[in-house]
């Protein structure tokens, strides 16, 4: 079911919409994947916590386009943070984010 955001009552504020967006954007189980694995990956310490797209097409077994769109929503909610270097973009997690909402995942 879509919800139109744009329709507001004195009662939904700012921080109600971040949530919800935060909430869509971990409505898809490769997309909970995704964080789950940049999470995890070296406790998002040192250089090797970032990842490319490739990387992700090799671990996931979806193709670059799939990976893309499910990334770019993940990057539009915030939580991955993107570096573009030489032909490659890598991805972080935004620990900040994830730390304000609560947001756990097991290793």
């Amino acid at each position: 079911m879509r919800i139109r955001s744009e329709i507001s009552s004195d009662y939904i504020n700012e921080e109600d919409h971040r949530i919800a967006k935060i909430a869509n954007a971990l409505a898809h189980p490769l997309r909970v994947a995704l964080v789950r694995y940049l999470n995890t990956k070296n406790r998002g310490e040192g250089v090797d916590n970032v990842t490319c797209n490739k990387d992700l097409v090799n671990m996931f077994d979806y193709s670059q386009s799939t990976i893309s769109q499910h990334v770019k929503i993940l990057k539009d909610s915030g939580l991955f943070i993107t570096e573009s270097k030489d032909k490659f973009t890598y991805y972080y997690l935004n620990r900040e984010l994830m730390e304000d909402f609560g947001l756990y995942f097991s290793k």
